[in-house]
């Protein structure tokens, strides 16, 4: 959901620059940088101390598997 928000917010951003008079191109390159840090974050979230949603209460010693 994060990252439809994220999208969703970048591209309104970059209608209303290209509105304002700001080139087209150099919006969308903040477009995409918007959605890309987002993404990453997203993605790398995971690997942060504490982001284990997986773990069950009561299933300290299951096997940990996949990615």
């Amino acid at each position: 959901m994060p990252l439809v928000i994220a999208t969703t917010t970048a591209f309104c951003l970059w209608i209303t620059l290209w509105a304002i008079g700001i080139s087209g191109f150099d919006g969308l390159l903040l477009c995409t940088a918007i959605v890309l840090i987002v993404a990453g974050i997203r993605a790398l979230g995971q690997f942060l101390p504490g982001a284990d949603r997986r773990r069950l209460p009561g299933r300290a010693n299951a096997p940990q598997g996949g990615w």
